[in-house]
């Protein structure tokens, strides 16, 4: 048991630790094909995780409603979506490399702003 938790730690803790590394091994400016990989590849992991994780474990405990079973997690699916996308028109913020802001207007420093931003990105998770 003991071991078993500690291995469960270690892993997540391990992949974080070489993950964040790579930002002191990379020194020049990553190509635009680079990054549209890495992007592309986190979104699949995410969406991966949304559904495994999240809306097949919703449908498996609406089960005994029949063939209506997917309604709730239909429905939370888009309310999610609808909300944060409230949240990215309504927040000011700044992403990395424009300088010109989303949301409202606003007269937040570049640094709250790109705080913001951080913000929106960790509000699902």
């Amino acid at each position: 048991m003991t071991t078993t938790l500690i291995i469960g730690l270690l892993i997540p803790l391990l992949g974080t630790i070489f993950g964040s590394a790579f930002v002191f091994l990379m020194k020049e400016e990553m190509s635009v094909r680079l990054q549209k990989s890495l992007l592309g590849f986190t979104s699949g992991v995410m969406v991966a995780a949304s559904v495994w994780s999240l809306l097949i474990p919703s449908m498996e405990m609406g089960a005994s409603s029949g063939k209506w079973a997917v309604v709730p997690a239909a429905v939370g699916l888009l309310m999610g979506m609808g909300f944060l996308l409230l949240i990215d028109e309504l927040t000011p913020h700044l992403h990395i490399g424009t300088d010109k802001p989303e949301g409202m207007r606003s007269h937040l420093s570049k640094t709250a702003m790109l705080a913001l931003a951080v913000t929106i990105h960790n509000l699902p998770e």
